[in-house]
């Protein structure tokens, strides 16, 4: 690609519930490179994967151990509590605390996890640098964290142990501003808005500082048989102003016509893969036009 634009693009994959690995994304960012290289090979993608499972896992194995003396009924025939515990559990671990007369504010699974998520985009921050464009996929419970973590930088909420991760560098990527794309996967956001009375405020995406350029969107991807995945943009005026679209999607695999054997299947969905690269190209081929409008007016003066 001697000559031509590269251009990087900040790519963070946040998994949902359930055992995971630290690998979980690998597939799905390498299936979209490929396709980039096909539609659009001037972008390269700095992948990083919000890895947050073993948080949740040290302290679900504990339950499990100190109930395992009971003998509980279809524990040993199809692990039916350690399944409720890993998939269930994680949600409820995750709940944030009142912080009214806190005796252990360091002890929180919610902020754990965020400061894992602080350190990633860090990461990603030093590898493609502090104002790549940040694109995030989130998937299942991972829209939730990632939807909290977004809400709490962007309204001024993040904690002091996170504002100092987010401080020593402190870079546009890291404070949300380069924030262009949202990708949602099965997610479950319009339960979690059952905590308010007008269904709650959405997050910025594009972020504010980008809102008027026409680059980025947030798309939702659900399948019809994912009973853990709801469509969003009818909830509010707010939320169908922001999230450009929720799309259907037929997930892949043997199990994907059944409540639950349909979640996983966004990472190898074809559909979900296509939007994301042509959306990707699109941003690709603006930045460039914008920066090649710019050098010819400097050019004329």
């Amino acid at each position: 690609m001697k000559g031509e634009k590269v251009l990087k693009i900040a790519v963070g994959f946040v998994h949902g519930i359930g055992k995971q690995h630290p690998d979980f994304y690998l597939g799905m960012a390498a299936a979209l490179e490929r396709r980039l290289a096909e539609v659009c090979p001037e972008v390269e993608l700095v992948p990083e994967g919000i890895y947050w499972a073993d948080i949740t896992d040290n302290l679900e194995k504990k339950l499990q151990e100190k109930l395992s003396p009971y003998h509980l009924r279809w524990d040993n025939i199809i692990d039916a509590r350690g399944f409720m515990i890993n998939f269930v559990g994680d949600a409820i671990a995750y709940q944030p605390l009142p912080k009214i007369d806190d005796p252990a504010p360091k002890e929180y699974i919610y902020t754990d996890i965020h400061e894992r998520f602080a350190l990633k985009l860090q990461s990603l921050a030093h590898q493609a640098g502090p104002d790549a464009p940040l694109c995030l996929i989130s998937h299942s419970l991972g829209t939730i964290i990632t939807s909290n973590y977004l809400y709490d930088l962007q309204n001024g909420k993040i904690p002091p142990r996170i504002r100092g991760i987010i401080d020593k560098s402190n870079t546009p990527l890291e404070r949300g501003e380069t924030l262009t794309h949202l990708y949602t996967m099965g997610s479950p956001i319009a339960l979690w808005t059952l905590r308010y009375h007008d269904f709650g405020k959405p997050i910025s995406v594009p972020a504010m500082n980008l809102r008027g350029q026409e680059i980025g969107e947030w798309v939702n991807f659900y399948d019809k048989d994912d009973v853990i995945a709801y469509p969003i943009k009818i909830l509010s005026e707010q939320y169908d102003e922001v999230v450009k679209d929720d799309i259907e999607v037929r997930n892949p695999g043997l199990l994907s016509g059944t409540p639950l054997g349909s979640h996983g299947g966004y990472y190898h969905s074809d559909e979900v893969i296509e939007r994301i690269v042509q959306s990707l190209a699109e941003m690709y081929n603006k930045i460039t036009s914008q920066h090649d409008i710019a050098a010819a007016k400097t050019t004329a003066s």
